[in-house]
């Protein structure tokens, strides 16, 4: 090999090492990032909110230098996840929210602009939780159960309304299932998050509401809302002298939900893995511990891998449910 064949090999050796070192991915995925934003589909208050902003705050600096809760409220957290399908896949965004919108969508939705298995990249668990029943000051206090807000339902129709976090979501299927168990007029009224529907119920324009267990834990504690059901298999720690759905006759309503993190489907392994990481460390701090707890939430963490696991056996599962009750999908 001649002198200049040699020089020019090695040229290009040092070029390629130069563009390795320079590749943003391949930096990202070593260091901390200049920014992580951090995208929710619900209004500031609600509790993906939240635990995003509880996340947001313990993953800087060590994971990037300054994360940002970029809220996107609507379409029942569809908005927000079209925001993230079409954001660059270089780690500096991901998705937080509730497992419904990658499970049950495409059972509840016609037309879905997403593809829960294609266009996004799982990445970790945060968090586990129940969904409770709660009434406010509209129904009398001596509404205490299932059936007495059945009854209730049926003497004040007009009166007899349940919100949820948005349409197509868990809460809302779940008050649709309840009002066809209990056999009552109990109308199911989507908002664009739990926050708005909490400030109503508690000002007395609406009579109750289906939201994770923990929304309601500030309202209990004096009294200004009573937690009538939970949906767990065992009674909720946070009110273990509220019956189940179950254990009040609604058999149909037995199931926790969780919230997850996403990235856009694109990211490298490298950069998921990283992000896994940062998350589960979080996950496991005593600060994340407490601050859930207060919320009503379990903190849990998981592999990439089992998160897509989980993805397909609740949708596998949820699927036949969810047709099997008549339930016509939205548009």
């Amino acid at each position: 090999m001649t002198t200049t064949m040699k020089r020019r090999r090695a040229l290009q050796t040092l070029a390629a090492a130069g563009a390795s070192l320079a590749s943003p991915a391949l930096v990202r995925a070593q260091d901390s990032l200049d920014t992580l934003k951090l995208i929710v589909g619900y209004p500031p208050g609600g509790s993906a909110d939240v635990v995003s902003r509880h996340l947001a705050e313990r993953l800087a600096p060590a994971y990037a230098r300054s994360v940002i809760v970029d809220n996107r409220p609507g379409a029942a957290g569809r908005i927000a996840i079209d925001a993230l399908k079409t954001s660059p896949p270089d780690g500096r965004t991901l998705l937080l929210t509730p497992a419904s919108t990658v499970t049950v969508y495409a059972d509840i939705y016609r037309q879905l602009s997403y593809n829960p298995t294609k266009d996004l990249a799982p990445v970790s668990l945060a968090a586990t939780f129940v969904h409770g029943l709660a009434v406010g000051p509209m129904v009398p206090a001596e509404v205490k159960s299932l059936t007495q807000l059945a009854d209730w339902s049926r003497a004040n129709p007009a009166k007899a309304s349940c919100g949820n976090p948005g349409e197509g979501s868990f809460p809302h299927f779940l008050t649709l299932v309840l009002a066809k168990a209990l056999d009552a007029p109990i109308q199911a009224v989507p908002y664009r998050g739990g926050a708005p529907a909490l400030a109503d119920m508690m000002a007395g324009q609406l009579a109750a509401l289906m939201l994770p267990d923990g929304s309601f834990l500030p309202y209990t504690k004096d009294n200004r809302a009573r937690v009538l059901a939970t949906s767990g298999e065992k009674r909720s720690p946070f009110y273990p002298d509220v019956p189940t759905f179950d254990e009040q006759g609604v058999k149909e309503i037995v199931v926790s939900e969780w919230f997850g993190l996403f990235a856009p489907a694109a990211t490298s392994a490298a950069l998921v893995s990283r992000a896994a990481e940062a998350i589960a460390k979080v996950v496991a701090s005593k600060e994340i511990a407490q601050a859930f707890a207060n919320l009503g939430m379990v903190p849990k963490a998981s592999t990439p891998a089992e998160l897509a696991a989980l993805i397909k056996a609740e949708g596998a599962t949820w699927g036949p449910i969810i047709r099997s009750t008549g339930f016509k999908p939205l548009e």
